[in-house]
């Protein structure tokens, strides 16, 4: 099946979210999608940030919407504004085997990492701060600080084109997503699919995360 095929498959399915109504809140629902990007417009956003977009989510932000009211908050366009939170240009610092865990950091890599922006810091020791804003691009929000991103710039050839957790809000971390039934990373339309089915199958009162597929590969 190529991605053409497989979009049409998903957006058959979204279209079937008509019939549902959802207790949890979020953007409007039935979805509402935005006209898609032309491929001049990608082709910028890719050569202003040095990087390559993953086909199946190139596919879809050019053939179906640039972005949309869901999944929960909405799916964000690449020239949203968002986007200019992070280093798009630099490479993601973490990998499907060794994601950011902070429950599992040490007080001297916490503090690291989170170095207060005000704290005067030498040259060598900005080159060796960690960055996590780097390398991905915003998907959707879920509330509360948690997110999806999209891995855009990275060398681990595994972790490009996943989509992982993003929870820095509430101290949990950035984790991969992992189907619950394949065991294997997610990419954008395993990710979109995984909404899609997941709706489909709940109740009206049932919530769900993606935080809930947040892990990593053994």
């Amino acid at each position: 099946m190529d991605i053409e095929q497989r979009i049409n498959i998903i957006m058959k399915k979204i279209d079937k979210l008509s019939d549902k109504k959802l207790r949890f809140s979020g953007g409007k629902f039935p979805p509402v999608w935005e006209k898609p990007l032309t491929e001049e417009q990608v082709s910028a956003f890719e050569n202003i940030h040095h990087i390559t977009l993953p086909q199946d989510y190139k596919t879809f932000i050019t053939k179906i919407a640039s972005s949309g009211t869901q999944p929960f908050y909405g799916l964000y366009s690449i020239v949203s504004e968002i986007q200019q939170d992070v280093a798009i240009n630099e490479k993601f610092k973490y990998t499907v085997r060794n994601p950011l865990n902070i429950a599992a950091l040490s007080d001297e890599e916490y503090d690291e990492l989170f170095c207060d922006e005000d704290e005067e810091l030498s040259e060598q020791e900005n080159e060796q701060q960690i960055t996590f804003d780097a390398g991905y691009i915003y998907l959707c929000h879920e509330g509360c600080g948690m997110y999806s991103i999209l891995i855009v710039n990275t060398e681990d050839k595994n972790t490009y084109g996943t989509v992982w957790y993003f929870d820095m809000a509430n101290d949990a971390g950035i984790f991969p997503l992992i189907d619950p039934i394949k065991k294997t990373t997610m990419n954008f339309l395993d990710w979109l699919e995984y909404y899609a089915d997941r709706i489909l199958k709940s109740e009206y009162s049932e919530y769900f995360s993606y935080g809930q597929l947040a892990g990593m590969i053994e």
